[in-house]
């Protein structure tokens, strides 16, 4: 084997560690922060609805935090109101940093409206969400999970017009 073709494979053995000591994440990486910036509808029909649901992240570590195949689930007023997955399959977080990040999802009409009624009869303080899913550390395979919990002021102003008297 000449000494070029040697230095060659030598080259490419390393830089393949060095990327493999990429592939998992650091053992005392702090999970991103999470919460709401818009929650919106995108497409109404008669048996289903599409909400653009954005996710601000805010990722505490140095090290940005490659992730794939972000799967979740949305809980509205302590019930299940939808699962999905992201249409971009790959995201990457910046170091220190915050990104925005889309998710669609869709919603058959029935549940919505049974969310409504639920807004009538429910306490403000029960108003609250659950944002629950799980993500892989790039292409490793290595699962992370996320769980978030908080007040979604959206379903504060969906009960004030429910509140409010039908216009005569």
């Amino acid at each position: 084997m000449s000494p070029l073709r040697r230095s060659c494979l030598f080259a490419a053995a390393a830089a393949a560690l060095l990327a493999g000591c990429n592939a998992l994440p650091p053992a005392d990486l702090e999970p991103p922060r999470l919460a709401f910036s818009d929650f919106r509808v995108e497409e109404l029909g008669l048996s289903e609805i599409r909400f653009v649901l954005a996710v601000d992240t805010e990722n505490p570590n140095d090290v940005e935090i490659p992730l794939r195949n972000i799967d979740f689930a949305l809980e509205l007023l302590g019930r299940p109101f939808a699962e999905g997955s992201m249409l971009d399959r790959a995201v990457t977080l910046p170091a220190l940093g915050a990104r925005t990040i889309p998710v669609q999802f869709t919603v058959p009409t029935a549940r919505l409206l049974e969310l409504l009624r639920s807004l009538r009869s429910a306490e403000p303080a029960q108003w609250s969400y659950r944002l629950s899913g799980s993500a892989t550390w790039g292409w490793s395979g290595f699962p992370l999970r996320f769980d978030r919990r908080g007040d979604l002021a959206v379903l504060r102003e969906l009960g004030r017009l429910l509140e409010a008297p039908a216009p005569r």
